[in-house]
């Protein structure tokens, strides 16, 4: 069986772009938005972080080559894919730049048989529902393993 050779790709809007380049991330940037800004990482320790983003597909989000916004997706390729981690940076939100993100995510090339896309939000639902995602239809066909 071969490993997945997945090309990094790119797409450009104005002055910003997005792009699943591993080597322009800014994990410093990604892991203080992640540890210090957002509510499901705060205190993380910086080896999650990277542990995190080395076990997913990475979208980077950049304005004259600075990060200011960042998604991962935890995906097999063929059949599921679960958007976390979307963060664009407070100075650069309401411009619609976390929605062009998402929808970047949903048209990967690479991710076109994946038939079953999820996220976890608690404060985001009518954004992600603008974008065509859902409330769960089936909730009781999902499970979860308490850690206390």
């Amino acid at each position: 069986m071969s490993s997945l050779n997945i090309a990094d790709q790119q797409w450009q809007q104005d002055e910003f772009e997005i792009s699943t380049c591993r080597e322009r991330l800014d994990i410093d940037w990604i892991h203080h938005q992640l540890a210090e800004r957002s509510y499901w990482a705060k205190g993380q320790p910086r080896a999650k972080t990277e542990r995190a983003i080395a076990g997913a597909l990475p979208f980077g989000l950049y304005y004259q080559q600075q990060q200011i916004g960042f998604a991962r997706l935890i995906t097999d390729y063929t059949r599921f894919g679960w958007l976390c981690d979307v963060i664009i940076d407070d100075s650069w939100r309401g411009r619609g730049l976390g929605s062009w993100l998402a929808t970047c995510v949903r048209e990967h090339p690479e991710l076109q048989t994946v038939h079953r896309w999820m996220l976890s939000t608690n404060d985001a639902h009518a954004i992600y529902q603008r974008l065509g995602w859902r409330v769960v239809q089936e909730p009781h066909k999902l499970m979860e393993f308490p850690l206390s």
